[in-house]
This record gives structure tokens, sequence and C-alpha cells, in this order.
């Protein structure tokens, strides 16, 4: 591994398992300074214990305000300003539309879309100020316009597709103050997700891969590359 990131402060969201955790690993074994943040304390705790004062874990809700500004506060408080922000929690509940609740539509879009909209609204005033940074959003191929839809996956795409309307978008504003907001849309990944998810169809890639390509975005490899979504299928 090399030392791309020494040193920089790094926030992952869904880093207990799938995408999110080996981006995590990755940043750190690239000597970056990586806060994980996820639900699930004891995954969290068992990740951040491998990398010692290389990371540090804080659990909590990503469609909760209160639980992002703690994440964001410990992270400053123990690294830093962040400076590189992986928007990666992300849930799947397949059910057709007319089966969906409110509640549960409104839950996909909390912890897909709010989740991403709320750390990226904390992470970004320190980006600013320091006069760079880098956002990278994970979306679907399920979020992408025209590759066919599997049934019951109506919530999923609509709040997939969102993220990507996000990227662009946050791109466009902020792309004068040298802050750079991509997103990557993967097909299916070989993680816990998709193993519940999938109905036991292959994956077509490892979530080892999908990281090669976040860290690729997150860093100054990719500077000229801005409001783009990287597509893995």
């Amino acid at each position: 591994m090399s030392d791309e990131f020494r040193d920089t402060v790094a926030v992952v969201t869904g880093a207990s398992s799938g995408i999110g955790r080996a981006t995590a690993e990755r940043l750190a074994g690239e000597g970056a300074r990586v806060v994980v943040f996820a639900r699930t304390r004891q995954a969290l705790g068992s990740l951040a214990a491998k990398h010692g004062e290389r990371m540090i874990a804080v659990a909590g809700d990503v469609s909760d305000p209160a639980a992002i500004e703690n994440l964001f506060a410990e992270a400053e408080r123990r690294f830093g300003p962040c400076r590189i922000l992986v928007n990666a929690a992300g849930m799947i509940d397949p059910r057709l539309m007319v089966q969906t609740s409110p509640e549960e539509w409104d839950r996909m879009f909390a912890v897909n879309v709010r989740g991403a909209f709320l750390a990226s609204r904390r992470a970004l005033p320190s980006m600013l100020s320091a006069g760079g940074g880098a956002i990278v959003n994970v979306a679907s191929i399920s979020g992408v316009v025209g590759p066919e839809k599997f049934p019951g996956f109506v919530s999923y795409c609509a709040s997939k597709a969102a993220v990507i309307a996000l990227t662009e978008a946050l791109a466009v504003e902020i792309r004068e103050r040298n802050v750079r907001v991509n997103c990557i849309s993967p097909g299916s990944v070989d993680t816990k997700m998709w193993k519940r998810a999938g109905g036991g169809a292959p994956a077509d890639m490892t979530a080892e891969e999908v990281a090669e390509a976040v860290v690729f975005l997150a860093s100054d490899r990719s500077r000229p590359m801005n409001g783009q979504n990287l597509r893995l299928w």
C-alpha cells in the first residue's frame, strides 16, 4: 500500500459491512485517518480495533441529524476536519409497490438519500474553508436510467436515482470551491445485502473491487472528474 492519503481525515458511513467497510479499510491502508459510522456498534468496534489509532468508530443512524452531528464532532475532536466523505450507508427492502407502506417508502429514502444529504451538508463547511475536499456517494445500477429494473425494487431504484441526481446537482453548486462530488453505480456486489435480495443469483463483483473505484474518486488521481456517475457492471 502507498501513503496516498497520509493523515487525510475521511468519514465513511455504512462502514460496518460491504462496500463501506472495504472502502474504510482501503483508505486506512493508504494512510488516511478514518472515522467509520453505522448503527452496529460491535461490528464497527471490531473493524476499528484492526487499525489502531488510524481509525475510530462512531455508532448512529445516518438519517438522524443529531447522530450525524455527533459523528463529525467526534471526527473533528479526534482527528481534525473531514476532507473525504464516502456516503456508503444504504438499505434495500424488496417488495412490490402495492405492498409498500408509506412508512417503508420513507425509511428507504431516509437511509439512502437523507443520510447522504445530512452527512454532505455537515461535511461541506470544513471542506470549503480548507479549500478542497471530495465526496463520493454510493448509488447503484438500479438508479441509472435505461437498464431494465427488477420487480419489487421500486423504492430502492427511486432512492438510488435520487442519489445520482443529488450528486450531479451538488457538484454544480460547489465546483468553483475545489470540492468534488462524484458517485459510483455498481451492479450486483457480493455483500450481505445482495445475498438477502439477489434470490441466489451470483454477484458481478466484490466489495473490494468497488472500494477500489471509490478510493480512486476520492483521490487526486480523479481531479478532473466532478458530478460524474461511474458505472460498474
